[in-house]
């Protein structure tokens, strides 16, 4: 009998209140004369021509290419021009693909040290890929410009759409995927394809030019037929990540590969390490281009972090060196003794 009274009684105290419906959610499904709200961030509508010269509105679903939707669900054409961060976040793009290909060119050469042959693959690669970052630009809109139409990167969400696919009410999943950071998305698998395309196209040229025969010339080529795929994959993956973390990735690697740079010297001391970087072409053009990649990294941290402070950053480009250089002594292994 205590139970039930119990019971009762938080009846009467539910009654008593006033109780709110919980209702799902509600948007209009279909085409609509007048826009109103989409689920999700990336859903929206855009115009489509109706009966007797009017126009709808369509479907809630994703946005046309060039455009993403606005604060009032509609998809709006993207008119603004990539900022300074993006242009070196697609420069660093380009930049890896070369990196990587001038990377295994001295790793499968025979010959290490400075040669025309070496230096043919060289210039071979660095003209495939400039080609082909310029023709990435030309076939873009605007067409024919080396300037780019893009839209605002907001959020790390925008650069993973597919994953934001509303479903309202349990009822229906709504795809709205979409490149919300167009085009800084898809140019990049743009160029990687016409840097194979000009692969094939200029590399037996410069081959036949410098005398490049057999593995000399071949091994090169096969290498990034493998590599270009391999960052393919990486960018459409981790591409949002790689947006946010390039100035930082940049200035680790620089600095790695630049401590392994000397690290493979024999003689250790600051005086050879100092000479054989002045009197060899070779390892004066590798620090150099350590160098322009630590500024590079660099200026990208410093335009997103503190603009102001970018001239005195600058300034600490050659500093790695130097240090390496001074301190190298202190942490030569045969100077270590165990007891």
């Amino acid at each position: 009998m205590k139970e039930m009274a119990s019971f009762s009684t938080i009846i009467v105290l539910l009654f008593s209140f006033n109780i709110h419906v919980i209702q799902g959610y509600y948007y209009d499904k279909g085409t609509v004369q007048t826009i109103t709200k989409c689920p999700g961030y990336y859903c929206g509508r855009y115009q489509i021509p109706g009966d007797n010269e009017t126009s709808l509105w369509s479907s809630c679903g994703p946005c046309p290419r060039g455009s993403r939707v606005n604060s009032t669900w509609a998809c709006s054409e993207c008119t603004s021009s990539p900022i300074a961060y993006d242009w070196m976040y697609l420069c660093f793009m380009v930049v890896i693909g070369l990196l990587a290909q001038w990377y295994s060119i001295d790793m499968m050469l025979p010959d290490s040290q400075f040669s025309w042959k070496t230096f043919g693959s060289h210039f071979s690669a660095l003209i495939e890929t400039c080609l082909s970052a310029c023709i990435t630009l030309l076939v873009h809109e605007p067409l024919g410009s080396l300037q780019l139409r893009s839209c605002t990167v907001n959020h790390l969400s925008d650069w993973y759409t597919i994953l934001h696919n509303p479903n309202p009410n349990y009822e229906e999943v709504l795809h709205c995927a979409q490149e919300a950071v167009y085009p800084l998305y898809s140019i990049v698998f743009v160029h990687y394809g016409l840097s194979v395309f000009m692969l094939f196209f200029i590399r037996p040229w410069t081959n036949k030019a410098f005398q490049n025969r057999g593995h000399v010339a071949s091994r090169p080529i096969y290498a990034a037929l493998y590599l270009y795929p391999i960052l393919a994959l990486i960018h459409g993956i981790m591409a949002g990540l790689i947006y946010y973390a390039f100035p930082s990735i940049i200035i680790l690697l620089s600095l790695m590969s630049h401590a392994f740079h000397f690290a493979s010297r024999t003689d250790q001391s600051w005086r050879a390490l100092l000479y054989e970087t002045v009197s060899c072409i070779h390892n004066l053009v590798v620090v150099i281009g350590h160098w322009v990649l630590h500024g590079f990294g660099l200026v990208a941290l410093t335009l997103w972090l503190q603009p102001e402070s970018l001239a005195v950053i600058l300034t600490l480009v050659p500093l790695p060196t130097f240090l390496y250089i001074v301190l190298s002594r202190f942490t030569d292994p045969g100077k270590f003794h165990t007891d």
